[in-house]
């Protein structure tokens, strides 16, 4: 008999419609189980699913708050008894299912068995939904896969499903509602059951996934900031609106976007308001990082504003999307706030380390 723990968080799989409106159900991860066990024939025969609930709300109410709780009941859950379950299905929102992806590889790089994030298009009843397929893949992915990590399924409008680890996903595109891993790279798809890996430069082997992985960061010391802007460039930003020498409270960070080339302003003529060099310079003053993502390789050709910015010493995460950027800062000094010398080798350490593959190998980026 194999077992595995399964999570629920609410979002759309974990939804009903009434009327116009879409909201939580806290029954309704229930009837995904019964309906999975209808569906899934002699295989449901031969897996026991233990649940949790430890919150129940859409995904884009989730907060830092929420992520401390889901880790502490999988840790618990996961970490207590090793040998009892094959893995963990966890539920979610698809508006912030990357988040908490980069958030869940970091936390539980350490632990030996597969945590496997799931989401809905639609809520069940609805003939659309992908969720319970979803649902089925992230079982077949635990069985036949048992690859230690967080990963993330959610089939595709071509009706593939796409295998993507935790710390490679970007927001779901508007309009088409689809994830779109990095170089159109996913880890692999989910074919009749069974895991087939993709071969690509950018994917790490499936030996790399098997390997033995230190904790990504301290559970008992473990927090998330919310003190860090983001900021993504766009044509007359205005580095004046950001004056944070006013405010009665500072980010610790700045987390800023680049364009798809890996630029931003660098211009500085007269324009301090438009210069991000600039920008980041008055932020070292006042004690803030800033922070560029995701940067091109060391060795890649670059544009000349992408040097500019290199020369001001605004420092950049590579190879690395933007959300897992994010997140990973929310971590860093969420984990490790302050300015003391040793807290700060601790972070930057964290920083540069590759946690769960999160900077990934190969190509230019």
């Amino acid at each position: 008999m194999t077992e595995i723990l399964v999570v629920f968080t609410g979002g759309t799989i974990g939804s009903r419609q009434t009327g116009a409106v879409v909201d939580v159900d806290s029954g309704t991860g229930y009837a995904l189980l019964e309906r999975y066990r209808e569906s899934a024939g002699a295989l449901a025969e031969e897996i026991r699913f233990e649940t949790a609930q430890p919150m129940t709300l859409l995904s884009e109410n989730m907060m830092p708050a929420h992520w401390l709780a889901l880790v502490r009941c999988l840790r618990e859950r996961l970490a207590t008894e090793p040998e009892r379950f094959a893995g963990a299905i966890v539920t979610h929102g698809s508006d912030t299912l990357p988040y908490t992806a980069a958030m869940l590889g970091y936390a539980l790089a350490d632990v030996r068995l597969p945590v496997v994030l799931t989401a809905a298009n639609r809520p069940l009843e609805d003939p659309r939904s992908n969720g319970l397929r979803n649902f089925a893949a992230a079982v077949d992915f635990i069985v036949d896969a048992a690859l230690p990590g967080v990963y993330a399924v959610f089939e595709n409008d071509r009706g593939e499903m796409p295998v993507m680890l935790g710390t490679r996903m970007a927001e779901a595109r508007p309009f088409d509602d689809q994830f779109a891993p990095p170089y159109g790279a996913p880890l692999g798809h989910m074919l009749d059951g069974r895991f087939v890996p993709h071969e690509h430069a950018v994917n790490p082997p499936v030996a790399a996934l098997r390997a033995a992985r230190e904790p990504g960061l301290p559970p008992e010391r473990l927090g998330f900031t919310t003190d860090i802007v983001y900021i993504r460039p766009y044509p007359g930003l205005d580095y004046g609106l950001y004056d944070f020498e006013r405010l009665p409270r500072r980010p610790a960070a700045v987390l800023h976007g680049l364009y798809h080339s890996a630029t931003a302003c660098s211009a500085a003529a007269g324009a301090y308001e438009s210069s991000l060099p600039a920008f980041a310079a008055r932020c070292a003053a006042l004690g803030i990082d800033v922070w560029l993502a995701p940067v091109k390789a060391a060795d890649s050709a670059r544009y000349r504003s992408a040097h500019e910015l290199a020369e001001a010493g605004v420092r950049g995460l590579a190879r690395i999307v933007p959300e897992a950027a994010l997140v990973k800062l929310m971590a860093a000094y969420g984990t490790y706030p302050g300015r003391d010398p040793e807290t700060v080798r601790e972070r930057e350490a964290f920083l540069a380390r590759n946690v769960f593959f999160e900077h990934h190998e190969g190509g230019d980026w």
